[in-house]
């Protein structure tokens, strides 16, 4: 008798625990973002700025950021820690202000632009896990056309105790494709990649990958003062299919709430060494800029250690 109360116990406590996890995935992925999309920027932004200095919304992933941020530049831990679930939340809400002016053209006016797209011809927008590169899209079809995008392969098994995140990313997805115009390309499928460059069509996929998530095709650069690698897979692909690198990437004014998307100048494939360290540098600048908006703090160290181990070998 005592051991089927204590299993029911635990049952229960299972239960809520579960519970209790889909409601903050629920508040800090749906609700907070969407309340911020559905009122005048002004007002939505306040909102944000508030939840990011008096709630611990993220902190799942911003406690380990902070910690290894501060260790790594020597800077305030609690200001990087207001400022990444700031940009977090704005990455979200990004999400329902494109779905809530669906029947607009165009980027909200706090998010601007600097920069062109090479007028002709496929090419790799290339971009890193920094900032929020959602309205990208948007400026692809600015000019009136579409672009493909790289995901890793996601499978509702990964999510099996999460799927309002599951939910959450599905969304995301179909609402990029829709602003986009064309399917999303998942890894390791890139046959489709080739296919879509070919007919001159540019596509998005993102740099900064540490050997753990890509663990061919890592190369040497230099990033925040330490010898690291990246993967030279993109580079590969651009050479094969004779097209350019964009790199692309965001700057912040957080005191404003105004985010500007930048267009870097064209890169070469033909050198992988030279191509990865430009896009390394341009990544060390932004980091160096706002230190909150990189969204791989958690795998700096790892990273650092298995680049090690990549080179040695």
């Amino acid at each position: 008798m005592r051991e089927r109360i204590r299993a029911g116990e635990m049952g229960i406590a299972r239960a809520r625990h579960w519970l209790s996890r889909q409601a903050q995935d629920a508040w800090q992925l749906f609700i907070a973002p969407g309340i911020a999309a559905l009122l005048p920027w002004s007002l939505g932004y306040r909102w944000l700025c508030w939840l990011s200095r008096h709630t611990k919304l993220f902190d799942e992933a911003i406690i380990p950021a902070k910690n290894i941020a501060a260790q790594s530049l020597g800077l305030d831990a609690e200001l990087f820690a207001q400022q990444a679930r700031l940009i977090i939340l704005l990455d979200h809400c990004d999400l329902y202000l494109s779905l809530f002016r669906f029947w607009r053209k165009g980027r909200p006016w706090h998010v601007r632009c600097r920069g062109a797209w090479p007028a002709t011809g496929g090419f790799i927008a290339v971009t890193f896990h920094y900032g929020n590169g959602y309205w990208i899209f948007s400026t692809f079809r600015d000019v009136g056309r579409q672009s493909g995008t790289l995901y890793a392969q996601r499978e509702p098994a990964q999510f099996r105790d999460l799927p309002l995140r599951y939910w959450y990313g599905s969304l995301r997805i179909r609402e990029v494709e829709r602003v986009a115009g064309l399917p999303g390309i998942f890894r390791p499928h890139l046959r489709k990649a080739f296919d879509v460059l070919r007919e001159g069509v540019p596509i998005t996929a993102l740099a900064d990958l540490p050997p753990r998530l890509a663990p061919q095709g890592q190369r040497p650069v230099r990033l925040l003062d330490q010898a690291v690698t990246m993967p030279e897979g993109l580079i590969k692909l651009a050479r094969s299919c004779n097209v350019p690198l964009v790199p692309f990437w965001t700057e912040f004014d957080l005191e404003k709430g105004i985010r500007t998307l930048v267009i870097g100048d064209t890169l070469s494939p033909e050198s992988s060494d030279i191509a990865l360290q430009s896009l390394a540098n341009i990544l060390d600048t932004c980091i160096r800029a706002t230190p909150a908006g990189w969204m791989f703090w958690p795998e700096w160290p790892q990273w650092i250690a298995d680049s090690a181990a990549v080179t040695a070998g």
